[in-house]
Parts: C-alpha cells; sequence; structure tokens
C-alpha cells in the first residue's frame, strides 16, 4: 500500500468515527429534551414520538434552527411550588398537598368525625368515613347519615326514599342478632318477614313462629317429656316440636340419648356425617361468620381468636404481618422507622422503603431517610445529582430541564 491509499483509507476511518460521534451526541440530548411543548420537562418523560434524523420538516418549523437546546432549570413546573416551610425547591403539590391545597399555607381541615378530606385539583374535598352519607350537603353536620341503619327517606343511599309499604329494614335480621354487619333496604327479601326493622324467616324462628313476635315455649308446656340437649320450638311455622339446642345435633336419631353430638365435633362438623379430613379438626371460622369448619387446609396454620377459645382462622404464616412466622407476630409491633414499612416475607419481618423515599446512608435507625422525589441530591434514587450550580429542582423524582435562551445557549432559562 502507497502513501497515498493509506491517506484515504485514514481519512475515511475519520469521517466515519466523526459520524459516529455526531449521532451519539444528537441521541443523547433527544434522550434527555426532544419536545416542541417550550415548557420545563422533567428526565426521563416520555417524548410522543421518536427521534428522526431524515424526516421533512413541518410547516412552519425552521429546519436551519435545529434542534431546541434544553438547560437545568429551577422553575417550577405548572401545579408545583417552594413554600415557606419548603425543604427543597418546587416540593409542593398544590394541586393534591392537603396541608398546601392551591396555595401554601392553605390547609384543608382536619379529620371530623365522619369525613375525611382531601385535596383534589387544588380544592378540599370532602369524603364520607366508609357507612357514612352527605345527604343534605350542608358541611355544617357533615356525614349526617349511616348508611347500614334504617332511614324511611335515604334508605342504604341518599335519596332512596322507601314506600309505606315496604319500610327500610335489615335485610339479614339473623346476621344483625349474631352480631354481624347487614345491609339495609326497602322492604325483605323472598321468604323474610319484617320484624320490627328486620327481615327474618319465620318457619323455623323460636322468637316469631309462622308470625313476628310468636314465641315458642322451649319447654313444651307442663308435662311436656324433656330430653338432652332438646327443646320446643318451631318447625314448618309451629310451635311445640321437639328441636335440638343450639351447638348440638342429633347423629344417632335416638330421641332417648337427646342431641348427643356437638356440632364442633370432628366427625360430624357442623352437621352429621361431615367428618374432618386427617390433621384438620372443627372449629368456627373467624373468617366465615365462625361457622363449624374443618381447619386449616394446605400449608395453612390455626391461629386462635383471643378471648374466644371455640373461633379460630387460619393463615399463612410467611406473608400474614399480623402473624408473621408465629400466631399473634405483628410486624408493625415494633414501629415504623421513617419513610419505611415493615412486610412479612418468608416468615420474617423485613423493613421496606417506602414509595419515593430511599435508604441512602445504610443506617436502619433513621428508616428510609431521603425523599427521592424532591430531593436534588438523590432524585428518583441514591446518588442521582441535579445541576446544583443552576438550581436545578427535583419533582417527583425528575430532574428539571427547560428550554435555553437562544441569546446565551447554555445558560439558565430567565
Amino acid at each position: 500500500m502507497n502513501e497515498t491509499q493509506f491517506d484515504r483509507r485514514r481519512g475515511a476511518r475519520a469521517s466515519v468515527a466523526y459520524a459516529i460521534s455526531v449521532v451519539s451526541a444528537v441521541a443523547a440530548l433527544c434522550a434527555v429534551s426532544c419536545t416542541t411543548e417550550g415548557k420545563p420537562l422533567l428526565i426521563g418523560d416520555d417524548l410522543p414520538n421518536p427521534p428522526s434524523f431524515t424526516s421533512v420538516p413541518e410547516a412552519g418549523v425552521d429546519a436551519e434552527a435545529g434542534l431546541i437546546a434544553y438547560c437545568p432549570s429551577s422553575q417550577c413546573p405548572p401545579g408545583w411550588t417552594t413554600c415557606p416551610d419548603s425543604r427543597f425547591p418546587c416540593d409542593t403539590n398544590i394541586l393534591a398537598d392537603p396541608l398546601n391545597c392551591g396555595a401554601c399555607g392553605a390547609a384543608c381541615p382536619n379529620v371530623a368525625k365522619y369525613e375525611n378530606f382531601s385535596c383534589v385539583a387544588g380544592a378540599c374535598v370532602a369524603e364520607c368515613a366508609a357507612g357514612r352519607l352527605d345527604c343534605d350537603g350542608l358541611p355544617d353536620n357533615g356525614c349526617e347519615v349511616t348508611a347500614n341503619v334504617p332511614d324511611r327517606l335515604n334508605c342504604g343511599a341518599c335519596g332512596n326514599a322507601c314506600p309505606a309499604d315496604s319500610p327500610c329494614a335489615y335485610q339479614d335480621g339473623a346476621k344483625l342478632l349474631s352480631g354481624l354487619p347487614s345491609d339495609v333496604g326497602c322492604g325483605c327479601p323472598t321468604g323474610l318477614f319484617n320484624c320490627g326493622g328486620l327481615c327474618l324467616e319465620t318457619s323455623e324462628n323460636d322468637q316469631h313462629c309462622g308470625a313476628c313476635g310468636n314465641r315458642c315455649d322451649e319447654t313444651g308446656g307442663a308435662g311436656a317429656p324433656q330430653y338432652t340437649n332438646m327443646a320446643y320450638g318451631c318447625v314448618n311455622s309451629t310451635c311445640g316440636n321437639l328441636k335440638c339446642k343450639k351447638d348440638f345435633l342429633n347423629c344417632d336419631g335416638d330421641i332417648e340419648n337427646g342431641c348427643e353430638t356437638p356440632v364442633l365435633s370432628d366427625d360430624n362438623c357442623g352437621g352429621c356425617g361431615n367428618a374432618c379430613p386427617s390433621g384438620q379438626h372443627c372449629y368456627q371460622n373467624y373468617d366465615k361468620s365462625r361457622a363449624p369448619e374443618c381447619l386449616c387446609a394446605g400449608d395453612l396454620t390455626l391461629c386462635d381468636v383471643p378471648g374466644d377459645p371455640k373461633a379460630k382462622y387460619c393463615t399463612d404464616l410467611n406473608s400474614d404481618e399480623a402473624n408473621c412466622g408465629a400466631c399473634g407476630a405483628y410486624c408493625w409491633a415494633a414501629g415504623y422507622p421513617p419513610g419505611s414499612r415493615f412486610v412479612c416475607d418468608f416468615g420474617a419481618c423485613v423493613r421496606r422503603c417506602l414509595d419515593g423515599y430511599a435508604d441512602c446512608n445504610g443506617n436502619e435507625a433513621d428508616g428510609c431517610e431521603v425523599d427521592t422525589t424532591s430531593d436534588p441530591r438523590n432524585c428518583g434514587g441514591c446518588g442521582i445529582v441535579c445541576d446544583g450550580v443552576a438550581g436545578q429542582a427535583c419533582v417527583a423524582g425528575k430532574c428539571v430541564v427547560a428550554p435555553c435562551d437562544e441569546a446565551d445557549a447554555g445558560e439558565l432559562t430567565r
């Protein structure tokens, strides 16, 4: 190869290298700032269209002007601001912060008796607590209606007025009498009757046999024979019939020994012949209205209900934060370090950082001490630093940029 050929080949390599460097530089710039909106941007925002190096310029766009240059910015994006008590620039979202709703210091009311206040689009909005309704729209009395208590004009919902012949009532009166909640509604479901605001079944109801208030004499009257764990009650809407008392069964069919079988028997769990599988036992299932059930299946563990020796429940000790590794072992018993919480991971309580927080110093004593949504020294993660000289703000975990001035490109936009 002569000297001329060598020079040509070296020149070609240099041209290729230069082209690659230009394309890489432009691609890097576009990854941060290619847009035409002219507003402060957050690094990492999705671009509406991928950059193109060969497309024809749109009408009204000066191709000679080139790409828009973007610089670090201290300008707060819309909805964000810096308040007197701010820790970092632009760290307050006045559209959603209940302590600064619409403006710095404009705090929404504290939680009332039945109301919770939140900041929505810069305005304080009252939200009723579960089971409460604000039917008159008056702020003075808040959420004045209890949704699950019979109300003639607001039966379970605002404005749901019941007709005179179908008054508002608890839809499952038996459940309510056993201490469990019941929905309310106009009238009663088919087969149930309204007895003092409770929808009840009357064909087998010893207190309301065939009609509301018709109570059966459990002794059967003078001279009626008595049997173990048995009483006289309502059958087919008629009193005077022998029945097993609550929590007992007559599984051998012999009336002389009464109802001999406990309803929580492993061989007759909730019903005659319903035997529990090997390794399971019959208890009142706390998670299913205390109904008799064989517990526990699979890898679940049986746990006690404090103060109720008959009631039990099944849980996974590997993941249950209230029973982590053992029944009653609460992960939150030791409290929560700042910016973090505990979760149950394979039977052990493990600390996890909340969204927007990070443990950058590795010290468990101070929890997840860094707010990565606003800290310009740890913007979106530990060690991700915004431009401190330019006063670049960190908003929602991203460093803010804005178009540079054409007169002095590279400087902070004024």
